[in-house]
């Protein structure tokens, strides 16, 4: 059998329970697991649902990106290991949410977006509109020409200004 082949045993998933998967940080702050009595000095966490599910199914990987085991619900851990998953997935789902949208103007097929993000101003180019802007109920992200995802947490809590700038796009 090649190293090629794909067998049942390789897409076999495992998930990993509080009892079984503890969490550390490395001595270069990085996250750390034990997981089967196995440790592992570094290890990276993805979501396989970040944008329906962002909490469940979470993938642990080692360095080498060979997966480990997966996190079926975050909630199941004790709020010290949540912390350290929660702070390593918000290092790599960084999304800046849309307070207010000042201006969306088109300029040669592109969508030019002056926003406010907190107490900041920010300007950004989104190319291909309709396939950039997603609804996920009352939540709406954005996604620039540079892969950056922006994101309105609930719509109709933004001013009425800033709804009727974003309203034409979203259909």
């Amino acid at each position: 059998m090649s190293s090629n082949t794909i067998s049942p045993e390789t897409l076999k998933t495992e998930y990993v329970s509080p009892e079984k998967c503890v969490f550390s940080l490395n001595s270069n702050g990085f996250l750390a697991a034990e997981i089967d009595g196995k440790e592992y000095k570094r290890v990276i966490l993805t979501r396989s649902l970040p944008l329906t599910l962002p909490d469940e199914y979470i993938c642990i990987s080692d360095i080498e990106k060979n997966e480990l085991g997966i996190i079926e619900k975050i909630a199941d851990f004790s709020q010290e290991q949540q912390k350290l998953i929660n702070s390593e997935l918000s290092q790599r789902y960084y999304c800046p949410v849309i307070g207010k949208i000042e201006s969306i103007k088109e300029k040669m097929g592109h969508f030019y977006f002056d926003v406010i993000i907190g107490e900041t101003k920010k300007s950004f180019a989104v190319k291909d509109i309709t396939k950039s802007i997603r609804q996920h109920g009352n939540a709406i992200d954005v996604t620039d020409i540079d892969g950056n995802r922006y994101r309105i947490t609930d719509f109709d809590s933004i001013e009425a200004k800033s709804r009727r700038k974003l309203e034409p796009y979203l259909y």
